[in-house]
């Protein structure tokens, strides 16, 4: 998955990047600027587990 594809997952998911960003526990400018380049693989990996917690918070905040 590139950073392009990880975008658009938090796109269709409406997912920001400040929300990312505090689950990761970093300032948003430095979340962006990871994007300047493609993510190395444990990058990907910290950012699509982010967005899966938030996801989940989401489901528990419905019920």
């Amino acid at each position: 998955m590139n950073n392009e594809q990880i975008r658009e997952v938090m796109r269709e998911n409406n997912i920001y990047m400040w929300q990312v960003a505090k689950k990761l526990n970093i300032y948003e400018t430095s979340f962006c600027k990871w994007f300047r380049e493609e993510l190395s693989e444990e990058r990907k990996k910290q950012v699509l587990s982010a967005i899966e917690e938030i996801k989940l918070d989401r489901l528990k905040q419905q019920k």
